[in-house]
Order: structure tokens, then C-alpha cells, then sequence
């Protein structure tokens, strides 16, 4: 009987390879699903939520990426997002009314980039963000403006 080691050998060395590759690298089903929305997110650093409300100054000129879960969307157009980390939470409006995000993305991981800024927003303006909320906050109650910190996305990433 003749044997082909060599031909053996390169089958044995194939199959060893894709073992490696399949331990090494996650399978597909186990990666996380992205949906990106507005531009593409180019920071990497994230910057904590914590931080960027109690320094909201520090960051005013600069781009920052903040991460969290979704904890309400605008239920109209998905205009504007509720992001928390922690007790922590900020509303995102998005760079020039842009783009929306799905009105069923609340509960979900997101990252989002862009700017932050200290604003003064009217009651009215307080009353109608309140009004296009899932559930929570009675527009009613809401007098005179409100001092808020906002980001301004340039892009969002939601995690499925």
C-alpha cells in the first residue's frame, strides 16, 4: 500500500489552520449587530456620562463619545434619543435634524458622538420634548424654561 504523506500532511496542517481561525476569531452569530446612523463614528475613547454632565464646559468645543442604553426615543419621528449611564441620562438631538433613529430602539446599547452643549430651552419647548416621551413626564407640570445639557450627534451606533 502507498500513502501520500504529503498530500496528508497539507490536509492535516488546512484543517489545523481553520480549527485555530474558528477559536480565535468570534463566530458571526456571536459579534454584535450595528446599525449606524448620521456619519460615521470616528472616536474610539469613550467618555463617561458622569464626566461630561459634571464638566459640561470642558467639552463644549470638542467631539466626544458617549456610551449607554437607550432609555427613551422621541415616539413622533425618532428625532432625539434619552441616553443613560447609570443615574445619568442626556437627551441627543442630532446634528441638523439629519437623520432619525427607530422609535423601537429604546432599551438597546447605543454609542453616539458629537458635541455637547449647555442650552436654554422655553417651556414650551420643554413641554413638547416632554409630550413626544413614551411614558413619565407630564407636560402639564413643567413650568418656565429649563436649563438642560444636550449632545449634538453627528452619528449614532445602536447595538442589536
Amino acid at each position: 500500500m502507498i500513502t501520500d504523506r504529503p498530500r496528508k500532511t497539507r490536509i492535516v496542517a488546512c484543517l489545523s489552520f481553520l480549527l485555530l481561525a474558528f477559536s480565535v476569531f468570534p463566530s458571526w452569530s456571536e459579534s454584535p449587530t450595528v446599525q449606524t446612523f448620521g456619519k460615521a463614528i470616528t472616536l474610539r475613547k469613550v467618555l463617561s456620562l458622569h464626566e461630561a454632565m459634571k464638566q459640561p464646559e470642558k467639552y463644549k468645543d470638542e467631539k466626544i463619545l458617549l456610551e449607554g442604553k437607550i432609555k427613551d426615543v422621541c415616539q413622533m419621528k425618532g428625532c432625539w434619543l434619552m441616553l443613560s449611564q447609570g443615574d445619568e441620562v442626556i437627551r441627543i438631538k442630532f446634528e441638523g435634524y439629519s437623520f432619525f433613529v427607530p422609535k423601537n430602539s429604546r432599551g438597546k446599547r447605543a454609542r453616539v458622538e458629537g458635541t455637547l452643549m449647555q442650552e436654554t430651552i422655553s417651556e414650551e419647548m420643554a413641554r413638547h420634548y416632554a409630550s413626544e416621551q413614551s411614558k413619565g413626564v407630564d407636560p402639564s407640570q413643567i413650568k418656565g424654561p429649563q436649563q438642560v445639557v444636550t449632545l449634538e450627534a453627528s452619528g449614532v451606533q445602536i447595538f442589536k
